[in-house]
């Protein structure tokens, strides 16, 4: 998906207008949940490194190397592979805002809100050249999110976690470059 332009356009509706496409910026690789997560993911990889270590020298039964094992798997995820796969969701997805929709087109789909729903948040960076757009899904919050799964899904986003988390992804923009020109096309196509 190299053209955003193009891919938007191969999605439209027959009499609907592109009014913006782009991506994330594949160079913002850190949300503010990696305040939390970093030091997390590096305690957890240090830790199972340590226990297969242990298990090793002293003679420990092979199920507990395997056991160790997966979890250092696991650790070196949290710690460099989700931003591996973070990276390449950034350069694979597209986001369009059309006369009716917003769109966000992936290599395996697409999914859809309506354009006129003014029920989104828009956040941006420190330094505004970053903004992201999270459209409220009608998710549930509190408990039964924490049940569902959906609170997971909410806390996961944008990290490289959220292949982990079950349910419902929400339905956001992330780390989108012109935010400007985003904001004011989905303002004009609301109004």
């Amino acid at each position: 998906m190299n053209d955003p332009q193009q891919t938007a356009r191969e999605h439209l509706r027959p009499d609907e207008h592109l009014y913006w496409a782009g991506t994330s910026d594949p160079a913002k690789l850190f949300a503010g949940q990696d305040v939390f997560l970093v030091p997390f993911s590096v305690l957890w990889c240090g830790f199972a490194v340590y226990w297969e270590v242990t298990a090793a020298t002293s003679g420990a039964p092979t199920f507990f190397l395997v056991f160790g094992g997966v979890f250092i798997l696991l650790g070196l995820f949290f710690v460099f592979g989700r931003f591996l796969l973070k990276g390449h969701r950034k350069r694979t997805t597209v986001y369009a805002v059309t006369s009716r929709r917003a769109l966000v087109i992936t290599p395996r789909g697409s999914r859809e809100v309506s354009v006129g729903r003014t029920d989104r948040t828009i956040t941006w960076s420190k330094d505004r050249r970053h903004c992201s757009v999270e459209w409220n899904t009608g998710q549930p919050s509190g408990l039964p999110a924490f049940v569902s799964g959906s609170g997971a899904a909410r806390l996961y986003a944008n990290t490289g976690l959220d292949a982990f988390a079950f349910g419902p992804q929400p339905f956001a923009f992330w780390d989108v470059r012109d935010g400007e020109e985003l904001v004011r096309e989905l303002d004009r196509v609301a109004s």
